[in-house]
């Protein structure tokens, strides 16, 4: 295993004898039981759920994109949070609220409502509600967490990198494991009550998950009472570097969702890849993270965050001209492509996960926070709704071309690697503008003491 797993940095990083290190080791458990049962509610899973209740892929692009429309009702967030003086029990208490109405609700509601229209629009309904809740307190978590990130860049790097290898472990295992369990129990037509079971059973991990979060100290937070609503438009305005940051962040969420859950039903519908396969993809990235972290930290240290993402764009782009080209004949570009895939989600993910805190100012987090939240969740909402109008061109019918029977919904991959390469040379080429003046200073000095070793080492004949 190429990730080192060191006693001394564990508990340097993870102690529940300090408040910061017990708010991140509470962090780590957060994350690990959120892959847990969210590999229930979402992805394939979830996919599954709305296939069997006569969903079509319109209405798969319809239900995804509702949570981020929804989800800019984050703007009343910081008008909303700052009367409250405790806010911890006010955040838990819509914690529950919001998974109860996103699980619970939406997986009852069909039981009453049996025509598939009626179901599609009662789905819209609670998910809008749902998310429209969730969107006035999330952004209180992440200023409440935020403050036990570690401040120096190796350590933050470390805890990224053990947070995200612990629950990619246990989510894969899950995954596999319950991937197997549906696929087993389709061949008895009974893969509909499994998926039942698992949305039950994610609901209990989530009240579990609650508990856990009760046991993080609340940090008092240097916020403005007087706080105006334009605010959170104005203030970012004002912060060069961290106006950029969320442009990067924004075009990245148009980017991603562009697909998002339309090209997993188009893998279970269109490809006919079995539940397992699919996951197995999924189980892999923990496998090739495991073996390939050590590497990234080492790009993260000589290329900075920004300049790191913005090379995984440009290696990224090839992969999505394949998967246009992917068809049910050509079945083995899945794991080819997938493989590669997974090595830069790698990269992306460590080098993402610090985007949003690079250039946050420490007063006024939840205004900043706040416009992260509904910047990202628009643009989402947009890439969603782009890719939804793509998939319906066509929808469940196919276009002869170059040789290939071609779904509409294919196209998104050429978008989103037209995207990623102009996402890309921009990073790489001006990543200073995007970089904090100190963290540039550092990776400066540190390349210009690379550079005479390497003289020293290797001098001219």
């Amino acid at each position: 295993m190429r990730l080192s797993l060191r006693t001394d940095t564990l508990k340097s990083i993870y102690s529940p004898r300090e408040t910061e290190s017990k708010g991140r080791l509470i962090s780590l458990g957060d994350a690990l039981l959120t892959a847990v049962f969210n590999v229930f509610i979402t992805g394939i899973f979830y996919t599954g759920f709305l296939t069997m209740y006569g969903i079509s892929v319109t209405g798969v692009g319809i239900v995804n994109f509702i949570p981020f429309l929804a989800s800019c009702f984050s703007i009343f967030s910081p008008s909303i949070l700052k009367h409250f003086r405790r806010k911890k029990p006010v955040l838990l208490a819509a914690k529950i609220l919001f998974y109860a109405i996103f699980i619970l609700a939406t997986t009852l509601m069909p039981r009453f409502v049996t025509d598939p229209d009626a179901r599609l629009l009662w789905l819209v309904i609670l998910l809008f509600v749902a998310y429209a809740l969730w969107a006035l307190f999330s952004p209180g978590f992440t200023t409440w967490f935020y403050h036990f990130f570690p401040g120096d860049m190796e350590k933050r790097t470390q805890y990224f990198v053990y947070n995200q290898v612990f629950s990619s472990i246990l989510s894969s295992l899950v995954l596999l494991l319950s991937g197997v369990i549906t696929d087993l129990v389709a061949s008895s037509g009974n893969s509909g009550r499994i998926i039942l079971f698992f949305r039950y059973f994610a609901f209990v991990l989530v009240l579990v998950d609650v508990f856990v979060l009760s046991r993080a100290a609340e940090v008092p937070l240097p916020e403005n009472n007087r706080q105006r609503l334009r605010e959170i438009f104005t203030l970012p305005l004002k912060q060069r570097k961290f106006l950029l940051c969320m442009i990067i962040m924004f075009v990245w969420n148009f980017n991603c969702n562009l697909n998002n859950g339309l090209w997993a039903f188009h893998l279970l519908n269109h490809m006919h890849f079995s539940y397992t396969l699919i996951n197995l993809m999924s189980v892999m990235y923990t496998v090739l993270f495991l073996f390939t972290s050590r590497i990234w930290r080492r790009v993260l240290r000589r290329y900075s965050w920004i300049r790191t993402f913005g090379i995984t764009n440009l290696l990224w782009v090839p992969t999505e001209i394949f998967f246009f080209f992917m068809t049910p004949e050509r079945g083995y570009l899945y794991i080819l492509l997938s493989f590669c895939q997974n090595i830069l989600n790698v990269g992306f993910n460590l080098s993402y996960a610090n985007i949003l805190y690079m250039n946050l100012p420490r007063v006024d987090e939840t205004s900043y926070i706040s416009f992260s939240s509904i910047g990202c969740n628009l643009f989402a909402f947009l890439g969603l709704l782009t890719g939804t109008w793509i998939a319906g061109l066509t929808g469940e019918n196919t276009i002869p071309m170059l040789g290939m029977d071609v779904y509409s919904l294919q196209f998104t991959c050429l978008g989103r690697g037209l995207i990623m390469g102009i996402l890309g040379f921009v990073l790489t080429r001006y990543w200073r503008h995007f970089t904090p003046d100190e963290e540039v200073r550092l990776l400066d000095e540190s390349n210009r003491l690379r550079n005479q070793k390497r003289l020293k080492q290797h001098p001219a004949s």
